[in-house]
């Protein structure tokens, strides 16, 4: 998914996105600086690959660390489905989804799918600052997505943004090409996500 994929983690990488420099500067430019990613040293190539990464799909009956994610997302915003770590996608967590959408109706179709727009709306009211000294249920996301997507296996996922989950963040954005901060912005919240290993 990603070019710095290339085994580190133990899993395959695909090609590179190309990208134009039409399309770099438009992403560079639109960038919160309130996400907190570091962008003054991440190439605008690197910032174009990831935001041109599809958001993964969900619907009722999918399995995934990600559906575990989001969970924690919704819940962190007043969303609370039947659980906060289960991977499954049930009906439960689909009526948690289209009360979200039903909620924020200037911006999403209430479809009760995990899909884009919901993805991207849960990443800007969400991502700012998540770094060393930060707790709670996206600190959990964050470390989820660390821990299962094989960045950190041995991760506890206790909500403390901790030295090891700054370690953690930090390997995750050398190996994406993200300045390293250790700090989760929106660019690095997005190649969590988008970075699918074969097995969840």
């Amino acid at each position: 998914m990603f070019p710095h994929f290339f085994g580190g983690f133990g899993r395959r990488f695909v090609s590179l996105i190309a990208a134009s420099a039409v399309a770099a500067t438009a992403v560079v430019a639109t960038a919160s600086a309130a996400s907190a990613d570091n962008l003054n040293r991440t190439s605008e190539q690197v910032v174009a690959q990831i935001e041109a990464e599809a958001w993964p799909y969900y619907v009722r009956g999918d399995r995934s660390v990600d559906i575990a994610a989001a969970r924690k997302l919704l819940a962190h915003h007043g969303y609370r489905s039947d659980s906060t770590t289960s991977r499954f996608f049930n009906l439960s967590l689909e009526n948690t989804v289209k009360r979200y959408q039903r909620d924020n109706p200037n911006d999403l179709v209430e479809t009760g799918a995990l899909d884009e727009e919901t993805w991207l709306l849960l990443r800007e009211r969400t991502f700012g600052e998540y770094g060393p000294g930060t707790r709670g249920l996206v600190v959990e996301a964050i470390q989820v997505l660390l821990k299962e997507k094989g960045i950190a296996s041995g991760l506890a996922v206790d909500g403390q943004y901790g030295p090891a989950t700054e370690r953690a963040v930090r390997a995750a954005q050398r190996e994406f090409g993200i300045g390293v901060d250790g700090i989760t912005g929106r660019l690095t919240f997005r190649a969590l996500v988008t970075y699918q290993v074969a097995a969840q």
